[in-house]
């Protein structure tokens, strides 16, 4: 009878700890996704803002989740995943929130990294003191919808009543036209901020400095000039075509968790060797640009919705797109998950 007793007692307890779910230190384990065999298709534009997707595939973390990736290099990425070439992109979100607000084939699934690291790159004897003394000014930055431009613009206009002169120009050519004196500044983002500041003149001292970015006294008071791109503004964001969500939300998911994985790795010692390995296996800039630059990068897959929307409004002001699509913006399929 004790036996009997002690059996079913036993029983009693399991079924109850069944019944009563996880622990509240333990989350629920997630479904395993359901892969479809076929390839994911991601179009890249090299930069080590993506350093994670680059983790993930030589690391062999998509294999290990059984996804093949296939990652193709083009200089138009987000039209390649708008036509269906592509399935996935990584891009800065501006140029993805332009193509949802026109009721185009694209979704935001995660972000990739927060913040954005462009900051204003100056030569070591420029007059600035406050950032009204740049109002007027020529400053080349990669493009009038480039979340560090809005960003830097917006705060310029409405704080100061100020505004600079927009000389569009890629990061390599930016630095190109400091060195011309063609501009008197750039906004530029890493590593070709770390890069500008690694260069020397001819008695080897720095040529360039940082300016308004949270980290420099500019008028010398002894105070750090606040960042005016904000704090933690978010950066680049990972992208799907819409279709490829709706038939193959299991590879996107497994795609993600990789994504989430390299992170991990990567920001328990950005500078490791084979970190850096990676970057330059894929992006031809000065390996120590690399290592000063990569510590830098706060990558994570959770998405910044509500600063990610705040650039919506942003389009809106300047005529871009005629509405902010607001939770339009973000793929339902990742609520819960990414954001």
């Amino acid at each position: 009878m004790k036996k009997i007793l002690c059996v079913f007692l036993s029983f009693a307890v399991f079924a109850a700890s069944l019944w009563a779910g996880p622990k509240k230190d333990e989350a629920p384990s997630a479904a395993q996704p359901t892969l479809s065999d076929k390839k994911v298709i991601v179009a890249d534009a090299n930069s080590t803002h993506h350093l994670n997707l680059y983790v993930a595939y030589e690391k062999g973390l998509f294999a290990k989740r059984g996804l093949e990736v296939e990652i193709q290099q083009t200089s138009s990425g987000v039209a390649a995943v708008v036509g269906g070439e592509a399935d996935i992109v990584f891009n800065c979100p501006t140029g993805v929130i332009t193509p949802i607000a026109k009721g185009q084939n694209i979704s935001i699934i995660a972000q990739v990294k927060i913040p954005c690291t462009s900051v204003l790159v100056v030569p070591v004897d420029a007059p600035y003191r406050m950032p009204a003394d740049l109002d007027g000014q020529q400053i080349a930055g990669l493009s009038t919808t480039c979340c560090a431009v809005i960003l830097i613009r917006d705060a310029l206009r409405n704080q100061y009543n100020i505004d600079f002169e927009l000389v569009t120009l890629a990061p390599g050519a930016a630095i190109a036209a400091l060195d011309a004196g063609q501009v008197k500044g750039a906004i530029l983002e890493e590593p070709f901020v770390a890069l500008a500041l690694l260069a020397k003149d001819e008695a080897g001292n720095p040529k360039y400095k940082t300016l308004f970015n949270g980290e420099s006294d500019a008028d010398g008071d002894g105070t750090i000039d606040p960042n005016l791109a904000g704090e933690n503004p978010p950066c680049r964001t990972i992208n799907a075509n819409k279709d490829f969500l709706a038939a193959r939300l299991g590879d996107a998911k497994a795609f993600v968790e990789a994504i989430a994985e390299a992170d991990q790795l990567i920001l328990a010692n950005p500078v490791a060797s084979d970190i850096v390995d990676i970057a330059a296996k894929y992006v031809s800039v000065d390996r120590q640009a690399i290592i000063n630059s990569n510590p830098k990068l706060g990558f994570t897959t959770q998405l910044a919705t509500e600063q990610l929307k705040g650039y919506a409004d942003a389009l809106v002001r300047q005529g871009t797109i005629d509405k902010n699509p607001g939770d339009a913006l973000f793929a339902s399929e990742f609520k819960g998950i990414t954001w």
